[in-house]
């Protein structure tokens, strides 16, 4: 794999003096802090992972095929500053969220730690609070055919890693020596086919509450019938991500610093009230992606498999400090000092300084479950 020079969308970054964020149009104005309308990116299709969000419209709201999203008015319990619609945007293969929150196509964009990381001399973004406190992420292989005791077991198979583009634990374990550049096929389209056509000889990445159910139970990719896989989630390999961390442009952070003081402690209310009963998220999300009509579907048997492992992993733990919400500041300066020396042999300028890649300013009187 080639190292990477620049951030993630530092092509669009010539393009940030001239564009608008969402929330930017008149409709913000004189009606409270928060802009009328939010529109936040999601890493994914839906799925329990993003339950708390899409808990902010709840069951009601109104799933788009043709823009693949899910938009609603804001529940009351969370409706706060004027706010009183959301859109939730799935993911773009042809664009990195990082890119989206810098053209202004999304508000909020679910984006990882250590992307925030990757970025952060391209792009200035912050993480305002967390969604999970775990990194669900996984590398999985076939254990009937790959006996991997350790990670670096995976180098010593020579196999094909298979992954989206510009992850950053992929620059993390080539650095660390778990796999070689070689290995790396960045051409993961989230779908399972790759892996039926190789009848599971390559690495995959995937999320563990989601794909390990699917592979045993659903998806007939050896000898005709699912089988049992293994997996690393990348915190058991030493990449201790805050997934999908709520991360905005700091500009935006600035103009909307009001709203954020009153927004981000419902965000993480709605978090603990999805743990409180995930089932009517969980099941409208099956059929969002009915409606989205794409590769990638839900079950009720595969949700209910994946909470229980979220719950098993902590995955949905509360914060250091109590609330379902903050970043721990240690945990962020030990992703920054990890990845630091692999930018720096990569030739990837990243910011100088850990603390400007988050706050949890905004966290203050979040609950916690």
């Amino acid at each position: 794999m080639k190292a990477r020079k620049t951030g993630a969308a530092l092509g669009l970054l010539l393009l940030a003096g001239t564009v608008v964020a969402c929330g930017d149009d008149s409709s913000s104005s004189g009606s409270g802090a928060c802009p009328e309308k939010l529109r936040i990116q999601t890493d994914w299709f839906p799925e329990l992972e993003h339950g708390g969000t899409y808990q902010l419209i709840g069951p009601n709201g109104t799933a788009n095929k043709d823009t693949v999203s899910y938009s609603g008015p804001v529940q009351e319990q969370y409706a706060v500053g004027g706010l009183k619609e959301i859109e939730i945007g799935t993911i773009k293969f042809d664009k990195q969220n990082s890119a989206q929150l810098l053209d202004g196509t999304a508000d909020m964009a679910y984006i990882g730690i250590g992307d925030v990381i990757k970025d952060s001399a391209a792009i200035p973004m912050v993480a305002v609070m967390k969604t999970l406190d775990k990194d669900p992420q996984m590398i999985m292989w076939d254990p009937a055919l790959y006996d991997i005791k350790s990670p670096e077991d995976i180098k010593g198979t020579g196999a094909t890693v298979l992954h989206f583009p510009g992850v950053a634990y992929i620059d993390y374990m080539i650095g660390k020596g778990y796999m070689t550049a070689e290995q790396s096929n960045p051409n993961y389209d989230g779908s399972d086919a790759k892996w039926v056509a190789e009848s599971g000889k390559i690495f995959q990445q995937g999320f563990a509450t989601n794909e390990v159910y699917k592979y045993e139970n659903e998806i007939n990719w050896k000898d005709g019938k699912p089988a049992p896989v293994a997996y690393y989630t990348v915190g058991e390999i030493g990449f201790d991500n805050y997934p999908a961390a709520m991360t905005v442009m700091q500009d935006f952070a600035k103009k909307y610093d009001e709203c954020l003081k009153l927004l981000v402690p419902k965000m993480a209310q709605a978090w603990v009230d999805f743990y409180k009963d995930p089932k009517p998220v969980m099941d409208k999300m099956i059929e969002i992606n009915k409606v989205h009509d794409g590769f990638w579907g839900l079950s009720a048997e595969l949700n209910a498999a994946g909470i229980a492992l979220l719950e098993e992993k902590q995955i949905g733990a509360n914060s250091a400090d109590g609330t379902y919400c903050s970043l721990d500041d240690s945990r962020v300066k030990a992703m920054y000092d990890t990845v630091k020396p692999i930018y720096d042999a990569q030739g990837v300028k990243i910011t100088d300084d850990y603390k400007t890649t988050f706050t949890n300013k905004y966290c203050e009187g979040a609950p916690g479950r």
